[in-house]
């Protein structure tokens, strides 16, 4: 029996902390085996124990492997803008043992499951493109400021939103495919 809980502690601290936060999501996983990041020079895995380490997300996708009720189960986020860290040094000064954490902050997050639906992320798509679509026409064909501040801002925004999107379109077509 002491083996058996001596055995539950060993695995239990082979687990890191893994935290995905943007301004309207977040994700923490406590159970975290492993996270794969694509950072400007190269592939990083992280596991327990990993160096510090700091990068932007270079291809905006981040992999992570959690145990749960004894089984691996791999999640995929699609990212906007991230920034990654990993650190052994944890989130709170007074824990003794604080263990390897995964921090990760994006603008934007999609999180990939194998029961996503391309139809419903494809419908979010080409609404996301027709609202710049018709932003952009009347950029063109109004008489507005083109240099209206507030206008312009408007249009980046549903830019970026509509290439993210397409982001997650493509990569849930490779998915499922």
């Amino acid at each position: 029996m002491i083996l058996h809980i001596l055995s539950i502690k060993e695995t239990l601290s082979n687990y890191m902390l893994f935290l995905l936060a943007t301004p309207e999501y977040n994700n923490l996983q406590s159970n975290t085996t492993k996270v794969r990041v694509h950072l400007r020079n190269g592939v990083a895995e992280v596991f327990d124990q990993h160096q510090d380490l700091m990068g932007k997300v270079d291809n905006n996708i981040i992999e992570i492997e959690t145990n749960f009720e004894n089984r691996i189960e791999k999640i995929l986020f699609v990212l906007q803008d991230a920034v990654f860290i990993v650190s052994n040094k944890g989130l709170d000064a007074n824990v003794e043992n604080k263990g390897t954490g995964v921090y990760v902050y994006a603008k934007r997050v999609k999180e990939i499951t194998p029961n996503i639906s391309l139809e419903e992320i494809s419908k979010q798509y080409e609404q996301k493109k027709a609202t710049y679509d018709t932003e952009t026409l009347k950029l063109g064909t109004d008489s507005s400021d083109p240099s209206d501040k507030v206008l312009n801002s408007k249009l980046f925004v549903l830019k970026e939103e509509v290439e993210f999107l397409k982001k997650v379109v493509t990569i849930v077509k490779e998915m499922k495919s």
